[in-house]
C-alpha cells in the first residue's frame, strides 16, 4: 500500500484515516471492449482495492472506520438494501477492526447476487433489523424508522447509507487525486469523460471534487441507480459544499466549492425502481463479461449500459469507466455460512429465485 495521494499533495491535512486498501487500484485498457464502440476505453479497477472487500466503499471506510476508532467507540451502525454492498463491506470491515456492526435493512428485489450478500453479512454477525418487507418503502417511512432504530442505541458510529458523509466522501477525493497522479507517472491518457454509478451521491461528489482540485477537466457523469429524490444535483452540490468545508478546516485552502451545474447525472437508465434489472443492464453484464469485467444488475450493469448507450457521443475520445463493485472472492466467506445466522424474519429471502 502506498501512501494516499491526498496527503502526499497535502501532508498537513488532519484527517482520521486508516489504511485499508489496496491502492493505486491498476487502470486497464480495455482497448477492444472500446474499439467496438469507437471509443479509447480505460478502467478504473477499484473492484481490485482490497482483498476481504473492496469496491468503492472501501475507499470511504477507510476514513470513516478511522474516525470511530479515534472517537473510541466500538458499536458502528449504517443502513442499505438487503443487498447492500456498502453494508457487507462495513460489517465485514468493522469486524476485522474489532467494531461490532449493526445494519438497519429495507427489502429490494431478489435476484441470487444479493441473496448471495445476504448470506456474507450474515456470516459477521451484525445485528440486523429488518425496517419492512416492502420493496416500495416511502422515504418519509423510512427516515421514521431510521429515527426510531438510532434512538434505541447508544454510543456508537453512525455511517449513512453508501458512507456518503461528508468525511466518508473525502475517499473519492483521493480517489480521484490518485488517478490524476497515475495519468502522470504511468502515462495513461487523461479521460475526457468518466461514467460511474450513482447512488449516495459520494462517489460522484468526491470524483468531481478531487479532479477540480487536481486541475483536470475530466467530466464525471453519474449513472443514476436511485431514486431521484436520492440523488440529485441540489443533493450533489450540498454534499460537494460540506466536504470543502470539511477540507478547509482540516488544513486544504483554496479548496474549490461547486455548484448544481458542476454535477452532471443521468437517469435515463434507473429502470422504474432500485434493484430492478434493466435489459440494457443485463446486455452490457453479459457485454462486459465477456471481456472479463464482472458487473451486477443493481448499479454496475446499469452503469456501463449509459456508457454503450452514449459512446456516440465521444467518438475517439478517452473514456473511462470507475468500476465501484467489489472483486474480492466471498467464497471462504460463504461456506461459513448456514441460516441460523439469520434472524427469522431474513430467512425468507433465501428462498429459490
Amino acid at each position: 500500500m502506498s501512501q494516499p495521494e491526498l496527503f502526499r499533495r497535502f501532508p498537513s491535512l488532519s484527517i482520521p484515516y486508516r489504511a485499508l486498501a489496496t491502492i493505486p487500484t491498476p487502470v486497464d485498457h480495455f482497448e477492444a471492449l472500446g474499439s467496438r464502440m469507437g471509443i479509447d476505453l480505460w478502467v478504473k479497477r477499484d473492484d481490485q482495492s482490497g482483498a476481504l472487500y473492496g469496491g468503492n466503499k472501501l475507499r470511504k471506510l477507510e476514513f470513516l472506520l478511522a474516525d470511530a476508532l479515534e472517537k473510541g467507540l466500538e458499536h458502528v451502525w449504517t443502513v442499505g438494501a438487503i443487498g447492500s454492498h456498502h453494508a457487507l463491506a462495513t460489517a465485514l470491515w468493522a469486524r476485522k477492526l474489532g467494531l461490532e456492526p449493526s445494519v438497519l435493512h429495507f427489502p429490494q428485489p431478489l435476484t441470487p447476487h444479493v441473496q448471495k450478500n445476504i448470506k456474507a453479512i450474515a456470516t459477521t454477525r451484525a445485528n440486523l433489523t429488518l425496517a419492512d418487507h416492502r420493496n416500495d418503502l416511502p422515504a418519509e417511512v423510512f427516515k421514521v424508522k431510521l429515527r426510531e432504530w438510532l434512538s434505541s442505541g447508544r454510543d456508537f458510529y453512525y455511517i449513512p447509507g453508501g458512507g456518503s458523509s461528508p468525511l466518508g466522501t473525502v475517499g473519492y477525493v483521493n480517489a480521484a487525486l490518485e488517478l490524476a497522479a497515475q495519468c502522470e507517472a504511468e502515462a495513461i491518457p487523461i479521460p475526457d469523460v468518466i461514467y460511474v454509478a450513482a447512488g449516495t451521491c459520494g462517489t460522484l461528489v468526491g470524483l468531481t471534487l478531487g479532479l477540480k482540485i487536481a486541475g483536470l477537466a475530466t467530466k464525471v457523469i453519474g449513472v443514476r441507480v436511485v431514486d431521484k429524490v436520492i440523488c440529485n444535483k441540489p443533493l450533489c452540490a450540498y454534499l460537494g459544499h460540506q466536504v470543502s468545508d470539511l477540507l478547509y478546516e482540516a488544513g486544504m485552502r483554496n479548496v474549490p466549492r461547486l455548484s448544481n451545474k458542476d454535477y452532471h447525472l443521468t437517469g435515463d437508465y434507473f429502470g422504474g425502481a432500485y434493484g430492478v434489472p434493466t435489459a440494457p443492464g443485463e446486455a452490457a453484464i453479459a457485454n462486459a463479461k465477456t471481456y472479463g469485467l464482472n458487473l451486477e444488475g443493481t448499479y454496475t450493469g446499469k452503469a456501463f449500459s449509459a456508457l454503450e448507450a452514449q459512446a456516440s457521443d465521444w467518438q475517439s475520445k478517452t473514456v473511462m469507466y470507475w468500476h465501484t463493485l467489489s472483486g474480492a472472492d466471498l467464497t471462504d466467506v460463504l461456506e461459513q455460512f448456514t441460516p441460523e445466522m439469520l434472524p427469522p424474519e431474513y430467512r425468507e429471502f433465501l428462498e429459490p429465485v
